[in-house]
């Protein structure tokens, strides 16, 4: 009889135990839409780099979590046509020991969940829900549930109650513009030709500036066939910009002798000069009248003369030319006759110094001084170059009448694309070995955003001119425009290696969707009006740079979307109803479900926006 007694009494405890735990669990159920709190940070989500990451804390008030229970957190993103589970988690009682997972005091408690998911378009506007399972973790000893699935198959475990986490996730990065990318043109080497410089002198006895040619140093080989280049100067076709006479006295004399000595040489010159101008123009003037037929006018050597563009000057003693001289000769005693000459300490000893080793040294007198006493002529000529206007006529007209650098050139004269495009492909036809045609062709394709067509003109050129900067910074815009994210990035960041300036900047849209905003800002740099440069600032933050940067650029769809989220993100209604209204249907459409605009989405003026 007792014992029928007791074993009554233990089916009652056993069953109020279960009671009991079964209660507790639905205690659990009752109160977590109060006792439980999950937050999601940001909310709404964010997507870099084509990933999400999931940051959620999770926290229970006192006396809400059962010490025995044992809970599988596992949310999930919800979306129209499906969803997606992610990371399953176990918190657990503080009595459990036999389950693996984050403990939760019967006095309260905290956890922290953490997870990545791949983005995809149809998660845009998704919800982050959860519905925890709990369960009696005694009977989960076995086999601990890895899933909400498997912890609803646990004897006795009961769903909490589904919440809300976050709502959105934010898609900002994806505005990043890929058809924009800055292509790098094939630079022409073009120079006006430089102005020749024909330069003869005349040489004077010592103390004279009267004429001798048959003075020996006039009578050189050199000095003859330099007067004779003069004369042929003077009788040239070309320009004449400008004539210079410049006269010396060696510097053993008297300071105010050799200062009047090269002051008439350089009249002395001055005679030569217009004489042998005149012999010149004397002599087309015969040539001319001589083969005239009858009847026609005949000209004078007056009506052929014009005033020379010329200057005279002079010098007194050249000092510097006789130490020049001295220093590059033979002279015996060279470096001590310098050191007496330099430790002279005024004018009138120095020349004392210099007499005295004259008389010493005779090859001073016979070789160093005589060809001091000159009057030097140069006669500047204008080299005959094509104007700007014949060369843009005969890009067009005849464009193998250019050199390849000329025809490059005369791209750079205007302003039309069309134009551009036929004088580059003129290139790559009169000059077909040539890179920069191709290249350039696909620089005015890109701008046109043809990349079908700027692909094959980049192929020429990069066979042309293999792991050329110009050319590998173009292929990366191809690859960038199709897509191609890793192809880009490669050639972009080989064409920076060699120096090109425009592919740290097309790195932009790249280092955008990798998440890496500010290097994205500081590839770009200082560019005004940039809309991938706006975006990164957007994205960092920094909404007063984005609104400066904003500010310069062009009205387009993409760059009032932009300023829209700026004017949501600083809480500006009008700013985003007004430049929604300015945008394109496209981005109107996806502004309404937008998480950048969702404080905006119930009103009346937003719908009239993106209507």
């Amino acid at each position: 009889m007792k014992t029928n007694f007791l074993k009554t009494l233990a089916t009652l405890v056993l069953a109020s135990v279960l009671v009991a735990g079964c209660t507790n669990l639905r205690n659990m159920v009752n109160r977590h839409a109060t006792d439980a709190e999950y937050v999601q940070t940001p909310d709404p989500m964010e997507m870099h780099n084509d990933q999400v990451k999931i940051n959620i804390a999770g926290s229970y008030k006192p006396n809400f979590f059962h010490r025995r229970a044992g809970v599988v957190f596992q949310p999930e993103l919800q979306y129209e046509g499906g969803s997606l589970l992610l990371k399953p988690i176990t918190l657990r009682g503080e009595s459990v020991t036999d389950l693996q997972g984050t403990t939760i005091p019967r006095s309260g408690g905290s956890f922290t969940y953490t997870d990545v998911f791949p983005y995809k378009p149809e998660y845009r506007e998704a919800k982050l829900i959860v519905n925890p399972t709990a369960f009696p973790a005694r009977r989960a000893r076995a086999h601990a549930p890895t899933s909400n699935e498997e912890a609803l198959e646990v004897r006795r475990s009961r769903p909490l109650s589904e919440k809300i986490i976050a709502t959105g996730i934010n898609t900002t990065p994806l505005l990043y513009d890929n058809l924009s990318g800055q292509p790098t043109l094939g630079r022409d080497n073009y120079k006006k030709p430089d102005n020749i410089f024909q330069k003869s002198a005349l040489f004077f006895a010592k103390d004279l500036w009267n004429l001798n040619m048959n003075l020996p140093t006039n009578r050189a080989e050199t000095a003859r066939a330099a007067i004779a280049e003069m004369n042929n100067a003077l009788g040239n076709e070309m320009e004449i910009a400008s004539i210079k006479i410049t006269a010396w006295a060696s510097p053993e004399g008297e300071l105010a002798r050799n200062n009047n000595l090269s002051r008439e040489r350089s009249k002395t010159g001055e005679r030569f000069l217009r004489d042998a101008y005149k012999r010149v123009i004397d002599q087309q003037v015969a040539a001319h009248n001589r083969n005239l037929p009858r009847g026609a006018k005949r000209i004078t050597a007056r009506e052929l003369m014009k005033e020379l563009p010329l200057t005279i000057d002079h010098k007194g003693e050249d000092w510097d030319g006789f130490m020049a001289a001295l220093r590059a000769s033979n002279v015996r005693d060279r470096d001590k006759i310098l050191n007496v000459i330099q430790s002279a300490p005024n004018r009138d000893r120095r020349e004392q110094e210099m007499r005295n080793m004259i008389v010493i040294y005779q090859e001073i007198e016979d070789q160093l001084l005589p060809p001091l006493r000159r009057a030097e002529m140069v006669i500047e000529l204008v080299v005959p170059a094509k104007t700007n206007e014949e060369m843009s006529t005969l890009a067009l007209s005849n464009p193998s009448e250019l050199t390849v650098e000329e025809l490059l050139f005369a791209a750079t004269l205007t302003q039309d694309s069309d134009t551009k495009m036929k004088i580059y492909t003129a290139a790559t036809e009169v000059y077909p070995n040539d890179w920069r045609g191709f290249n350039n062709v696909a620089f005015i394709h890109i701008q046109n955003q043809n990349f079908d067509a700027a692909a094959v003109a980049l192929q020429q050129a990069n066979t042309l001119s293999p792991n050329n900067d110009a050319v590998l910074n173009n292929l990366g815009i191809i690859a960038l425009s199709k897509g191609n994210l890793d192809e880009a990035k490669t050639y972009f960041n080989n064409a920076k290696s060699k120096g090109n300036a425009e592919a740290a900047g097309n790195l932009a849209p790249i280092l955008i969707k990798e998440g890496d905003y500010a290097t994205a800002v500081s590839a770009i740099g200082n560019r005004p009006g940039n809309l991938n440069l706006a975006l990164a600032q957007i994205l960092l933050g920094d909404l007063a740079a984005a609104k400066q940067t904003l500010a310069t650029a062009a009205d387009s769809p993409r760059a009032n979307y932009l300023r829209a989220i700026v004017g949501a993100r600083e809480d500006n209604a009008n700013e985003v109803y007004s430049n929604l209204r300015k945008t394109n249907a496209e981005l109107k459409k996806q502004a309404q479900g937008d998480v950048e605009f969702r404080k905006f989405a119930n009103t009346v003026e937003f719908t009239n926006a993106t209507r």
